[in-house]
């Protein structure tokens, strides 16, 4: 019997289709010269056992920080065997534990996922680096998760010191959309960290052009795209500045291509893969802190006043800091706030900023 997957003839376009997946690092980065110099710049002195400055890479999403950062590492791996980089997803790991037990796993002391006291796991992780005689740089990719809760706060003020209390050199870098990251930290772990800041400005379509073109090399056999595909891929992806959503378009419409048994990939392959594109949502809500998301909740689809609010939660948070989180939220674009009229005085309403939540 036939396997239905056998029973697919397709023409073949794609040649090896990793060269347009977004967690691919390419050998060449381009238009990030000047950026990977100062990662370079700051990791440097790991590779020779000395003190690397800590890094704040910043940008939208899709102009290459992970990338870039992955890319210098690599090349420090091979540089120097006192280097040691570890990258972690702080979406999927984002506690004091889960990152300790991590990292001394992987600088080759073995220690339970769960179990030991919190001190322990720490301590069994400078044992681990003193032992090794290495120089750990940790990679927090997607850093505003570790604003979420306390303990990942505690892990990087112990990070931040490690140098001073236990004279071990540790480079920490931090990437984020937020430009702001850096700002949510307490003030002490932020003098400690004095960070240097790296911006990754949006890519141009022009830049996205080229980008696609180098991929492109690659990912297609020869002849198989339709001039106006790269371009028209480049122009849908500039407003955003996002290298990923140029490359998935340009995939999508390839495998659109391959199985309408098309010879090229066409215009309208591309325009299909715009269309099915995911719609983009109205609000984004994952980097929030603990406040903020708080403050979301409790309004919901209603609108309340701003003294019932802080009323509400005051015993969980001061009023002060409230009120800063009503007002990131709105600048967030998330939250709206009026002021009405309340007796002989004013009060402030606040509403959720969605489009199921109409002005009453």
């Amino acid at each position: 019997m036939t396997n239905i997957f056998d029973s697919s003839k397709e023409n073949s376009i794609l040649k090896d289709e990793r060269f347009l997946y977004p967690d691919f690092v390419p050998d060449q980065l381009p238009f990030r010269d000047a950026e990977i110099g100062e990662i370079v710049f700051g990791l440097k002195p790991a590779a020779h056992g000395k003190k690397p400055t800590n890094i704040f890479i910043a940008g939208k999403p899709g102009t290459g920080k992970t990338a870039s950062a992955k890319f210098v590492l690599n090349e420090l791996e091979e540089y120097s065997d006192r280097a040691k980089p570890l990258y972690i997803n702080c979406f999927e790991i984002n506690t004091r534990y889960a990152i300790l037990a991590k990292a001394t796993n992987f600088f080759g002391f073995p220690v339970p996922n769960r179990g030991l006291g919190s001190q322990e796991i720490f301590e069994r992780f400078l044992a681990v680096i003193k032992n090794k005689k290495i120089v750990p740089i940790l990679i927090f990719d997607e850093a505003e998760q570790l604003l979420k809760n306390e303990d990942s706060k505690k892990l990087l003020y112990d990070l931040s010191r490690l140098a001073e209390q236990f004279k071990i050199f540790a480079g920490l870098l931090f990437i984020s959309n937020d430009e702001k990251f850096l700002s949510f930290l307490d003030e002490r772990i932020r003098s400690s960290l004095n960070a240097s800041k790296i911006v990754f400005e949006k890519y141009s379509a022009l830049q996205l052009k080229e980008i696609l073109k180098e991929r492109a090399q690659y990912a297609f056999f020869s002849n198989v795209l339709e001039d106006e595909v790269i371009p028209l891929c480049a122009a849908h992806a500039s407003k955003e500045g996002d290298a990923r959503i140029a490359i998935e378009s340009l995939l999508k419409a390839s495998r659109f291509a391959e199985r309408e048994n098309a010879q090229k990939v066409s215009v309208k392959h591309v325009r299909k893969a715009f269309m099915e594109e995911k719609p983009v949502k109205f609000e984004i809500t994952e980097n929030l802190s603990e406040q903020e998301q708080l403050v979301l909740d409790f309004v919901a689809e209603k609108e309340v006043s701003a003294g019932d609010l802080y009323k509400a939660l005051c015993k969980k948070f001061a009023e002060r800091t409230l009120r800063k989180a009503v007002s990131d939220l709105e600048k967030k674009g998330l939250l709206v706030t009026e002021k009405t009229k309340k007796g002989k005085g004013h009060s402030r309403i606040i509403r959720r900023n969605s489009p199921n939540c109409s002005k009453k």
